[in-house]
């Protein structure tokens, strides 16, 4: 790993691992790591401007949303910095989030 890279969210230790799916990616990262941070690990660049390594995340510019499915087959936009993955089945950050993500930075 980048030890120089802002990951967007500080790294958790936990000897307890999860396995998400990112853009079709599986990803192992210890349970509690944040998905923005789970995505960067896999080399998926998410859009972000409050994040970093220092802060724990507070979510305030929601530049980071993706698309988050949940239970019952129920899927919304949600910031990713802010999301502790294992209560979830998968997410995607695609055309529909940067959309929703420029509709967010243009206010």
């Amino acid at each position: 790993m980048d030890d120089t890279k802002d990951f967007g969210t500080p790294k958790i230790h936990s000897e307890k691992v999860v396995t998400l799916n990112i853009d079709g990616i599986d990803v192992t990262v210890p349970e509690g790591t944040s998905l923005m941070r789970a995505a960067s690990e896999a080399g998926i660049s998410v859009p972000k401007l409050c994040a970093t390594d220092s802060l724990d995340p507070f979510g305030s510019c929601r530049l980071c949303l993706v698309e988050v499915e949940g239970r019952r087959g129920w899927s919304c936009l949600r910031g990713s910095c802010s999301i502790p993955q294992p209560s979830l089945c998968g997410c995607r950050w695609d055309q529909v989030c940067a959309a929703a993500d420029l509709g967010v930075a243009q206010g």
